[in-house]
């Protein structure tokens, strides 16, 4: 019985000796905190090679001008859920993570859109990212990708930033689809640069590279018909050369139709 009551002394003694370590070493940290000041901002740009729409000083006054200026301010009072709030609602920034380390330094890890397309409408230009998100222009930093123009089929606010409210026929996925598929492939995405909606709906393309126009037609069979014009490309180019031809027309099943420039003539491929 004694030893029982020995055995459960002991481990009473420990458990009590334990809890009492936790509660003074959370007690002296969270005393020590308030003294740990926020010594310097360290802003990253993952994506800065391929973006700039934010700088790193750009980025830092967002957070001081609504928060107060974080260098010297104490480690507690920095609240970083609302710094990454301040910084997301900067259109042209995808995601935010903002953090602390126990030296006091604040890292800001910044990843930017990836504008995918320029559509350039009566209320000015916009960027549509991967996702279909739409911002406007910075003045500060162009991105180079194809730029859509013509009727295009959607009212955007000047100061629209967000998914398409108005696209009633699906319109932005589908030229999303178009976009993405010239931005995965290394080729197309260099050839092309430009895209013309005309007044039936049909896309035409102008290229880099060619004093020739593209007749792509409808949003349909998109492989399909880059297939078709990197097979002019690569067999009839080499032979009749890049100027003999004034537009390539892929809307045909199973053909390519091209117009020679100075004749009014049509030759079927």
């Amino acid at each position: 019985m004694f030893k029982k009551i020995l055995i459960w002394f002991v481990a009473a003694a420990s458990l009590a000796a334990m809890g009492a370590y936790f509660f003074f070493a959370q007690m002296l940290y969270s005393k020590g905190m308030p003294t740990q000041v926020c010594r310097e901002v360290n802003v990253t740009l993952l994506d800065s090679l391929q973006n700039r729409f934010v700088g790193k000083d750009e980025v830092i006054g967002i957070m001081d001008g609504f928060m107060g200026q974080n260098v010297g301010k104490s480690v507690e009072e920095i609240d970083l859920h609302i710094a990454e709030q301040l910084l997301n609602q900067r259109s042209a920034i995808k995601e935010s993570q903002v953090s602390v380390t126990r030296s006091g330094e604040l890292r800001v890890e910044i990843t930017q859109r990836k504008p995918v397309l320029r559509i350039q409408t009566e209320n000015g230009g916009f960027y549509v990212d991967e996702t279909e998100y739409i911002f406007p222009l910075v003045s500060t930093f162009t991105s180079y990708v194809p730029v859509v123009s013509g009727h295009i089929p959607l009212a955007i606010n000047p100061e629209h930033r967000g998914l398409a409210t108005d696209d009633h026929g699906n319109w932005m996925e589908r030229i999303m689809e178009l976009g993405n598929f010239m931005s995965s492939d290394p080729f197309w995405n260099a050839q092309i640069e430009q895209i013309y909606v005309d007044s039936h709906g049909d896309i035409i393309l102008s290229p880099r590279v060619g004093d020739h126009k593209i007749i792509f037609g409808d949003l349909k069979d998109i492989e399909t018909k880059f297939n078709k014009l990197y097979t002019f490309y690569k067999n009839i180019v080499p032979a009749e050369g890049w100027e003999k031809y004034s537009s390539i027309n892929l809307k045909y099943k199973d053909q390519i139709v091209c117009k020679l420039k100075k004749k009014n003539n049509k030759k079927s491929l």
